[in-house]
């Protein structure tokens, strides 16, 4: 059968499972019908009623204008399901596809969407939180019992929390005329959501309808009575209040517990999805058949440098949920991604409050319409120039207007789009508080680049350890960096390495810093202040290429994501998700072709005869190149690769100058190719640019060259040497090698495993810090030269278990090999690709391989590491 033949009848007969009978289940199950499934469906939820609305919970119904019960969710259409509702699902079975459920049952299905969303955080102490007159609100029960006692006529209500659900609860107080105290930790309400600029707006408001507000201070007891009720609180200020009712308000925890044995990428910000809604496993790859969207998804969103984005937001779960169920019923090339800009609302003390965008991504804000002091107001908020997000109070009609500069990658500070303009439209700082007391607030949390990352990180660290904070590191790693840069050193550096991550962040003599460490590498390649383009270096580097436009790696936001987003909508998913799908006969084809030039020789060089002349092909078709001009591109290739490992001590000049006009003559060649583009659509990349005109406007065709001349030098290291080190390292382990000639479908995790622990790319020989970076309680200065040591960073002990033994079956292998961050490798999807099918077909055809010499020669190149030969023989020999 075909792939079509095989979509249609999953549509016709499939199994579809739900796990959360949720907003975002829900409207995804509506959304199957309404696509034309005709399968089974079923709907698992851990409650017993049907799904219900949620935002009224901490609004109409705590004040008795709609009952508990008036919050089902309205049926757009029906969805013939079989309803399996209070009993939870208990795990997740991907080798079987089960769900199983906590009663025992197991559920087969062919795909399956998630949609557990989150759950309330409790109070820590059990004992505490067990008090009658404690409360928590996330269910319809949690309400209605919320409820009750508001209605009863408390003397007090404390809200431990001042985010939007304990400032709603606080407000629904005043309303009911319930004096009402609000302990919060962070400075200022709201301040871990929108900033200290719209905090100090709500302190004011909160204060001014009668709310006894304590900020800075915890909770630290519940007290009961005799009959097992609360009745008083102790801060951490020593004070205390008598109050009747408390209302833990301290955010939300993600229902993803459940997964913990699914080998899915789900931790305590949820479950990492693409844009197109499909899960990611631990490995970071799509897993095809499982779906999640709401509370419980985190998307990277191509506005936000691709970041891995957890929401809380009623209008996102709706469209994620479409999205995610379109994709499972569509063929590759129809699915389309979830690219909405985030919206929220909140009424509190009479105040509408929206916003448009991701205000935590965000470093400056201003005001841009009204007045703070009367509380009607608009704030934009800007990132490295770029306005990312804004927040209204009481003047939402013109969030609109925000969301298309946000669309567009508009300049920060907006201008004034009305005539009353604030009389201070200077920005500030937007000030948000550390990453703990963002983690209980925030409905918006931007959680990185890393799909596997389980810890509570939001936001830059700056952390200071007892109140000290070094302002250099430690000294001592210039010999041993020395060695590593030495060629002896080549074949081996991971011991050398292991000596680096002594000191994780070590200042050299010329006061470079070196950072070796996979924990301090990450937290660096994520820092918003650290620089890709060498003007930020206290002493700027040349760029090394004549002068010409530099790709946008080199570059830093915003250029850098403008053109890195115009790139990727033509390169894969989620704009053009069959691309490289598409190239696989092409792939399989070439990788052919080259191994049937080896037939009968019993000697074979690895990198000569086949990894160097591959991806040079592979790349010429991506381009579009013409098949006529591709010998020029290998001839162009290999010069300006002979003089990246130029040694000015044993290499002659004519090496340095061959590069140096094979570059020149490669730019002539693409930048014709490029206009030759121009008003001719096509499928090829180069066509896809030029002819692209989408909300960041046209590439530059210099931009366009510079991009193309990335995919083919860049994409031709990488590749030459994953390859390389791949077959050397499946020759040095032979039973590896015999299974995977067995078990052909190891390929995918093996190939993830040589990039732990052979990668291409050792070492990014250098980044600048754009302003001072602390990392492991060290303070990076302003424009130092840094060095980051990503092959070490992947065989950190702390990170990795048993890091220098090759294993193909290991589970949790978020390497380095691609980077990190907004720069993680552009062309990681092909690579990955290109080598799966290259070693698959090496190992299956080749004969009793075998290496010549061990170790091989290597490349002179300490950041390039790869054999610059590997002779092997086969047959008898």
């Amino acid at each position: 059968m075909t792939s079509a033949d095989n979509l249609r009848a999953f549509n016709r007969d499939g199994r579809v499972v739900i796990v959360g009978a949720s907003l975002a289940g829900l409207r995804a199950a509506e959304a199957l019908r309404d696509e034309g499934f005709t399968g089974s469906l079923t709907m698992i939820g851990d409650e017993l009623g049907e799904p219900y609305d949620r935002p009224p919970l901490s609004k109409q119904v705590l004040t008795g204008w709609v009952p508990a019960d008036g919050t089902t969710l309205p049926r757009r259409r029906g969805i013939d399901a079989q309803w399996l509702l209070g009993v939870p699902a208990s795990g997740l079975d991907l080798a079987t596809n089960h769900v199983h459920l906590a009663d025992g049952r197991e559920v087969p299905f062919d795909r399956v969407l998630i949609s557990t969303g989150v759950r309330a955080r409790p109070w820590f102490v059990e004992s505490e939180a067990a008090l009658a007159g404690v409360f928590v609100v996330r269910t319809r029960e949690h309400a209605e019992s919320l409820q009750r006692a508001l209605a009863a006529g408390p003397s007090r209500v404390l809200v431990i929390g001042a985010g939007f659900t304990g400032s709603e609860i606080a407000s629904v107080c005043r309303e009911r005329d319930i004096p009402v105290t609000v302990a919060e930790l962070a400075p200022a309400p709201l301040v871990g959501a929108l900033g200290a600029m719209v905090g100090e707006v709500a302190s004011d408001m909160q204060r001014a309808h009668g709310v006894d507000l304590r900020c800075g201070v915890e909770v630290t007891k519940l007290e009961g009575d005799a009959q097992g009720h609360f009745r008083r609180a102790h801060f951490s200020d020593g004070s205390t209040i008598d109050a009747d009712v408390a209302v833990v308000a301290l955010g939300s925890i993600r229902n993803t517990e459940w997964l913990r044995e699914s080998g899915l990428a789900a931790g305590v910000w949820g479950i990492t999805c693409d844009t197109g809604c499909r899960a990611l496993d631990i490995h970071g790859r799509v897993a095809d058949d499982v779906f999640a969207a709401g509370d419980v998804a985190r998307c990277p969103n191509p506005i936000y440098e691709y970041r891995l984005i957890a929401l809380e937001h009623w209008s996102n779960a709706v469209e994620q949920a479409e999205v995610a169920a379109h994709n499972m019923v569509s063929a590759q090339a129809d699915r389309r991604p979830h690219l909405s800009i985030p919206l929220f609302w909140s009424i509190q003390f009479g105040v509408n409050i929206k916003s448009v965008g991701v205000p935590t991504f965000a470093d400056e804000v201003v005001v841009t319409q009204g007045s703070l002091d009367d509380h009607r107001f608009v704030t934009a908020y800007g990132y490295r120039g770029r306005v990312t997000a804004a927040v209204s109070f009481d003047n939402g009609k013109w969030l609109d207007h925000y969301r298309r500069l946000i669309e567009t990658a508009a300049p920060f500070p907006p201008p004034c789009p009305t005539p009353d303009q604030p009389a201070d439209m200077k920005p500030v700082p937007v000030d948000f508080p550390g990453p703990d007391l963002l983690a209980q607030g925030a409905t918006v949390v931007v959680t990185g680049h890393d799909p596997g990352e389980r810890l509570v990180t939001a936001g830059q660290r700056h952390r200071q350890e007892g109140g000290r904070t070094t302002t250099s590191g430690t000294p001592g790693t210039s010999g041993t960096l020395q060695r590593i840069f030495d060629y002896s050193a080549r074949a081996d550096p991971y011991p050398l390495y292991a000596e680096l991550r002594r000191t994780p962040v070590a200042r050299q003599e010329d006061g470079s810093y070196v950072i070796s460490a996979y924990r301090e590498i990450t937290d660096v390649l994520n820092d918003p202040h650290l620089s890709s383009d060498v003007r930020n270096l206290s002493c700027p580097m040349p760029s090394g290429d004549g002068g010409a436009p530099s790709s946008f790696i080199h570059m830093d936001s915003p250029e850098h994501d403008r053109l890195r987003r115009m790139a990727m909508r033509q390169f894969g998913p989620p704009h053009t998700p069959g691309l490289v799908t598409g190239l696989e006969g092409f792939l399989t084809a070439t990788v052919g072709s080259l191994i049937d030039d080896l037939a009968g020789r019993e000697r074979i060089d690895v990198v000569d005869d086949f990894a160097f002349p591959l991806p040079v092909t592979v790349i010429c078709r991506l381009l579009g190149v013409p098949r006529e001009d591709e010998p020029r591109f290998h001839l162009w290739v290999n010069d300006i690769m002979n003089s990246i490992d130029y040694d000015p001590k044993t290499d002659p000049k004519e090496k340095l100058d061959k590069g140096v006009q094979a570059r020149k003559d490669l730019r002539q060649c693409l930048g014709e190719l490029v206009e030759q583009r121009h008003g001719r659509p096509g499928v090829d990349f180069l066509s896809r640019l030029a002819n692209y005109d989408g909300p960041d406007g046209r590439m530059a065709d210099a931009d366009i060259v510079a991009t193309a001349k990335l995919f083919l030098i860049a994409g031709h290291e990488t590749i030459v040497n994953l390859i390389t080190n791949g077959m050397l390292t499946l020759l040095r382990h032979p039973q590896v090698l015999q299974r995977l000639r067995d078990e052909p479908d190891l390929i995918v995790p093996l190939v993830e495993e040589l990039l732990r622990y052979e990668p291409p790319v050792h070492i990014i020989p250098w980044r600048a810090a754009y302003s001072d970076i602390t990392v492991a309680d060290t303070v990076i200065p302003k424009g130092s030269q840094i060095m980051l040591m990503l092959a070490s960073g992947s065989r950190d002990p702390k990170r990795f278990h048993d890091p220098d033994r090759f294993d193909p079956d290991r589970r949790d292998n978020q390497h380095l090999g691609f980077g990190s961050g907004i720069h993680l490798c552009f062309g990681g999807p092909l690579a990955r690709r290109e080598t799966q099918i290259a070693l698959t077909e090496l190992v299956r055809r080749l004969d009793r391989p075998r290496l010549v010499a061990d170790p091989p020669p290597y490349r002179p190149s300490p950041v390039l590491r790869g054999p610059i030969h590997l002779d092997i023989e086969q047959g008898d020999g």
